[in-house]
């Protein structure tokens, strides 16, 4: 039947889906061949879902059986077998698996949509999509309300081949689209438009109402957890209470306020051991013993005589009292005997002077801390079913106690090879067997509870649900070394949530497909009126103006068909004219290429003279010589720009007279010999711009033509002048002069007023560096006359040098000098090297050869420069460092003798101090301070 219908309504030819068919079933073979091996590749559970397995198998084989079909010319009934099987497998998943039915339903969707509109007719693909969407609508259904089926072993893998193959064909769809007739571009759109608001609503609700729970869930765990913390705190706090109590006992403060040697045997001794007995007789039946211990962590008295003599130093609760002076509750501590492991509860024992004398340790058997618990538990009956709480030690992370799970009590979640456990298995306190039995390694946990402030929150594995992942609340308990932790598992969130989605799938489903229908109806509606309006527009493209569309309706559709049928009449009376239009057309597109050939020039003019400016900035940027510097200007402006004149006139040092300073044309060159100059805002344009910094043009004609007598340029008809500006302030004017009346607008003031300021900054640079050149010429001559005098001042001192030969060395005094003179004369093999410091000799370097004929190489002469050169910076930080040495001594005795009379508030004993400090300093055989009596003034 398939056969019969009518191809010809189809976009795609009978021919070419059966090419497609073939195409499409190796395509489709060969992803799923990729989705088989990726599932077996990435599936992490131990033992692969056969079924699904099966079913890719099946589909892989439909797929080829289908191409082998379409080799053979039935490629519908291959792609129809094909189709079925996709159908068959993505309705078999809602019986294999939970979960995946939206993802597998919708991509099932997706690809027989694909094939079957490329491979099949119109009426069988729409055949196929149909029984694809209720199928997949069917178990999406069943999905939320199925129980009892097993949860996907790996719905991550199965996600993502389900989104890739959706998404190959998607693409491929998507690729294709502008080919699909209007009606089922119109399905597509009025589906995509009602499902992806669904599937977006329906994605935050179930976000949203996930993370509403899990907030819910994540704050009962916190109260529960700070209820528990509580419970355990009270209980910790009381038997602080209690140890402390003892620890002010005065009996006990007796006993260890005694030096060691005079405790035993004396009566303080047994009135502290009556005291322990006494409060052991009164103790609950989980206390073992109370123990008197001292600084060193050496059991003095114990209720147990047996534990007398045992040493705590090393235990971290001991480490904890003596660091922080305060009371402090153990982790557990194991023992021989399984049954009865313990836990110490700590006090330090002070004097009077708040000196810590020793401890008070209760032993406790830790079976108290699970009966802590089992009364919280009787007292708080409200606990969700699937919470768990505990109590952890922080140090060897032993369960101390269990709301749930009391098999996991003295367990620990350390592993088995942790440091911490091989250090009890080395104590002798585990066997290999005990510490296989009481590991269960939680690496997760203990990673956050070895981080944990005072309260955290996390997500790590239960081993109480079978290491499922759990939200987790975690408190430290004060002055302990217990964490209390309260769990539940996130699977109670999923469950919440996929029971408030089921009634939201469904009502989506129903809307989608209504949805559906009505495209198809919408769509019949709309398409219809349009084919017809389409053949007409075809006839008419054709030639055919006498064709009229049929107007049966009122809206835009039969607005477009009055609109085609206006349009044909008026097609066959442009025609008529068309001629004459195109010759209109042809005059206005040749004028404006005409407009447009001038402004290009007037633009490529532009751009020339901005090149040029460039090329003039870095000509001029360059030169470092002013006069150098403006006759480049002048010449380099005239030669590029074409003008007659080009002049620089510089404001002189009063700011009245614009001076000529450069000029490239005969007539500025007599000017320049006769010092031209004009008045600034008195006289002629440059006067005028100078004084204003305005820029002004000057023409031949009006009030301007009397700038242009000028006997020196006769032949100027045009003249700008331009202001040149450095740093905010007027320097001068730059002057172009040129042959060609009305040579000048504005548009040449902006692109030469670019060129001013380019040239304006090159002066006032060239003048700064002058002016840098001229004040670092002035300090380095000032720096080489100081210097001079320094070692001019060393050298008259009696030490000239120093002089070394094979035979030894001498320093050169004064009455050395001629001698010395006399060796070191100049010969021909005696090498002498200047010792210079920043251009300044300081002295020479003589060196004379132990023979005659010796001659100097290169490398010499370049070691002994570089010798003297190391030198004369040596003997110049050395005089530094001898001035101020001297200085400083200088500063120093001034200081000292100040000191001295500043000593007493009486003027003779000043006077004598600051003589006889005089006399003792300067080494004088006399010194004398002679008051001077000062005339009184005229009119006194």
């Amino acid at each position: 039947m398939m056969q019969e219908n009518n191809v010809n309504n189809h976009p795609i030819d009978r021919q070419k889906q059966e090419r497609n068919a073939f195409s499409i079933s190796v395509i489709t073979a060969g992803l799923l061949t990729l989705s088989l091996i990726a599932a077996l590749v990435f599936s992490r559970s131990s033992s692969l879902d056969i079924i699904s397995l099966a079913g890719l198998i099946a589909s892989i084989l439909g797929a080829l059986i289908s191409a082998w079909l379409s080799r053979r010319n039935k490629s519908e009934l291959g792609i129809g077998l094909l189709i079925s099987i996709l159908i068959l497998v993505a309705a078999s998943r809602v019986f294999i698996t939970k979960g995946q039915a939206v993802s597998t339903g919708i991509t099932n969707i997706i690809i027989v949509s694909g094939i079957a509109f490329y491979t099949l007719s119109r009426r069988w693909a729409g055949v196929a999509i149909m029984v694809s969407s209720l199928v997949t609508a069917a178990t999406i259904i069943i999905d939320q309300y199925t129980v009892g089926v097993p949860t996907s072993s790996s719905p991550q893998t199965a996600n993502i081949i389900a989104a890739i193959l959706g998404v190959v064909y998607l693409v491929v769809i998507a690729t294709q689209f502008r080919d699909f007739p209007l009606r089922i571009k119109l399905i597509f759109g009025f589906l995509l438009l009602t499902t992806l608001p669904l599937i977006i609503l329906g994605w935050q609700s179930y976000t949203t109402t996930r993370n509403i729970l899990s907030d819910q869930i994540k704050e009962k765990i916190l109260e529960s957890s700070l209820a528990t913390s509580d419970v355990f705190q009270e209980f910790t706090n009381s038997q602080h209470k209690i140890s402390g109590e003892i620890a002010r006992t005065p009996e006990v403060i007796e006993y260890l306020s005694l030096p060691p040697a005079e405790r035993t045997g004396s009566q303080a001794e047994a009135v502290a051991t009556e005291t322990l007995n006494a409060l052991k007789d009164k103790s609950p039946t989980n206390i073992r013993s109370y123990a008197l211990v001292s600084q060193n962590g050496i059991n003095l008295l114990d209720t147990n005589p047996a534990n007398v003599g045992v040493n705590f130093s090393t235990q971290p609760f001991f480490s904890y009292v003596v660091a922080n002076n305060k009371p402090y509750a153990s982790g557990l501590t194991l023992t021989n005997d399984r049954n009865d492991q313990v836990i110490y509860f700590a006090s330090p024992i002070t004097s009077k002077s708040n000196e810590m004398l020793g401890m008070v340790v209760v032993t406790y058997n830790a079976k108290i801390l699970q009966a802590v618990m089992d009364a919280m538990l009787r007292a708080r009956p409200t606990v969700a079913i699937d919470e768990y709480t505990y109590l952890i030690d922080e140090t060897n992370f032993f369960i101390l106690a269990h709301s749930t799970s009391l098999t996991l009590d003295y367990k620990t979640y350390l592993n088995t090879d942790d440091p911490r456990l091989m250090s009890l298995q080395a104590q002798g306190l585990l066997s290999p067997e005990d510490l296989q039995s009481i590991s269960i390694p939680q690496p997760e946990i203990v990673e956050r509870l070895s981080n944990i402030d005072n309260i955290s929150a996390f997500q790590a594995p239960s081993a109480e649900n079978d290491n499922e992942t759990a939200e987790t609340s975690a408190i430290r308990i004060s002055n302990s070394n217990w964490i209390v932790v309260t769990g539940q598992p996130i699977s109670t969130i999923s469950n919440i949530t996929l029971d408030q989605t089921r009634n939201a799938v469904l009502i989506s489903v129903i809307i989608t497909f209504l949805a559906a229908f009505s495209a198809v109806v919408i769509s019949n509606i709309f398409t219809n009126p349009l084919l017809q309006l389409t053949r007409v527009a075809e006839n008419i493209s054709a030639g055919d103006f006498t064709q009229k569309a049929v107007v049966n309706t009122r809206d835009e559709i039969g607005t477009l068909a009055n609109t085609v049928n206006k349009m044909s009449s008026q097609i066959r009376d442009l025609v008529s004219g068309l001629e004459q239009r195109v010759e209109q057309r042809t005059r206005e597109l040749e004028q404006r290429t005409t407009d447009l050939e001038k402004i290009t020039k007037q633009s490529e003019k532009r751009a020339s003279e901005l090149q040029t400016i460039a090329e003039i900035s870095g000509y001029i940027s360059a030169e470092k010589d002013l006069e150098k510097l403006l006759t480049l200007i002048t010449q380099t402006v005239s030669e590029r720009f074409g003008f007659y004149h080009v002049g620089i006139f510089l404001l002189n040092e009063n700011r009245n007279f614009a001076v000529l300073r450069a000029a490239n044309s005969p007539g500025g060159q007599v000017m320049l010999r006769r010092q031209h100059k004009l008045e600034v805002g008195q006289v002629g344009i440059v006067g005028n711009v100078t004084a204003t910094g305005i820029p002004r043009i000057a023409l031949d004609t009006g009030a301007d033509a009397a700038f242009f007598n000028n006997p020196d340029l006769p032949e100027t008809h045009s003249e700008m002048a331009l202001p040149l500006n450095a740093r905010g302030a007027i320097i001068g004017a730059l002057d172009v002069q040129s042959t060609v009346p009305n040579a000048f607008t504005q548009t040449d003031v902006s692109i030469l007023g670019l060129l001013a300021d380019q040239i304006a900054i090159a002066i006032d640079n060239v003048r700064l560096l002058e002016e840098t050149r001229n004040a670092l010429a002035e300090s380095q001559s000032v720096f080489r006359d100081y210097l001079a005098g320094a070692w001019q001042s060393k050298s008259a001192s009696e030490i000239f040098g120093y002089y070394q030969t094979l035979t030894g060395g001498q320093l050169v005094t004064g009455n050395k000098a001629a001698e010395v003179d006399v060796k070191t004369q100049d010969g021909e093999n005696t090498l002498a090297i200047p010792i210079q410091l920043r251009d300044q000799v300081i002295g020479t370097v003589h060196i004379r050869p132990s023979k005659e004929d010796r001659t100097w190489s290169k490398d010499e002469i370049n070691i002994v420069n570089a010798v003297a050169e190391r030198l004369g910076l040596a003997l110049d930080n050395a005089r530094l460092f001898e001035e101020t040495s001297s200085r400083a001594s200088r500063e120093r005795l001034v200081t000292d003798i100040t000191t001295k009379i500043r000593g007493t508030n009486d003027p003779q004993e000043m006077i004598k101090t600051a003589v006889q400090e005089l006399q003792r300093v300067l080494g004088a055989s006399r010194v004398e301070i002679v008051p001077r009596k000062n005339a009184p003034p005229p009119d006194k």
